[in-house]
């Protein structure tokens, strides 16, 4: 392992990544039963290692982050699957409500309100993403503070600059939505 005062090397980067791929994605695996999220969850936490320069005074720290990190992607993974599985079944049990035109042609309806306003959710910066999908699982402020292990105003700020984000992109419908969905 390295000083912590040290960068990684591309050569010491690669050793650790194969050395712990495919131990982390059989890690992952169990808890969410998809190979391609698994993968691409164990391929954000070495991401977040080079983006956030991240130091480790040893092999176990190292190995402590990697897992509790991909644990914490699996886990939220999860949640955001619980999210757009709890619309599907709305969508399903006939909850859901359609505009119909004269014509027969649908003119407005929820559930492409909702895909469109999940897809802007899921465009967001990770930690923006991780805020709103814990807002719309019904989660207070504080409550995803002590979840995500930082500051009340952390988590204050990363909604206020998704919010920002989305408004860009949001129509009159979606703002509705979201709004109801976050509280």
């Amino acid at each position: 392992m390295r000083e912590a005062s040290h960068s990684w090397s591309e050569q010491e980067f690669k050793s650790q990544y194969v050395r712990y791929y495919r131990a982390l994605v059989v890690y992952v695996l169990k808890a969410i039963a998809d190979e391609n999220a698994a993968q691409d969850i164990v391929q954000e936490v070495f991401l977040n290692i080079l983006r956030l320069k991240r130091t480790f005074r040893d092999e176990l720290q190292l190995r402590s982050y990697l897992y509790a990190s991909a644990r914490n992607k699996a886990l939220d993974y999860l949640k955001h699957l619980n999210v757009e599985q709890t619309f599907i079944s709305k969508v399903k049990d006939g909850t859901s409500c359609y505009a119909i035109t004269a014509s027969g042609e649908e003119e407005f309806f929820t559930e492409e309100v909702y895909r469109r306003l999940f897809e802007l959710v899921d465009a967001l910066p990770p930690r923006q993403r991780d805020v709103f999908v814990k807002l719309m699982e019904g989660k207070k402020l504080h409550e995803i503070a002590e979840e995500m292990n930082v500051s009340f105003e952390t988590v204050r700020t990363q909604k206020a600059r998704g919010l920002s984000v989305l408004r860009k992109h949001m129509n009159p419908e979606m703002a509705v939505v979201l709004i109801s969905l976050i509280g």
